[in-house]
C-alpha cells in the first residue's frame, strides 16, 4: 500500500468513524434485545439510542462540511 493510498485510507476512516460508532452502536444495541441477552435489553435500549445520537450528529456535520 502506498504512501497516498495509506493517508487516503487514514483520510476516509477519520471522516467516517461517527457512522462506524453509530452503526457498531446498532447492532451490538440490537442484539441485547434478543431473548437470550434479555437480561441486559436496558443496555440495549442506550446503545441503540446512542447510535442514533451518533447518527444525528454525523448526519449533521456532514451538512456542514
Amino acid at each position: 500500500m502506498g504512501r497516498s493510498m495509506k493517508a487516503t485510507f487514514l483520510q476516509r476512516l477519520q471522516k467516517n468513524t461517527l457512522g462506524i460508532l453509530a452503526s457498531l452502536s446498532f447492532f451490538f444495541g440490537s442484539m441485547l434485545f434478543l431473548p437470550t441477552f434479555a437480561s441486559y435489553a436496558t443496555v440495549g435500549v442506550w446503545l441503540f439510542m446512542t447510535g442514533s445520537a451518533l447518527m444525528f450528529i454525523d448526519i449533521i456535520r456532514s451538512l456542514h462540511d
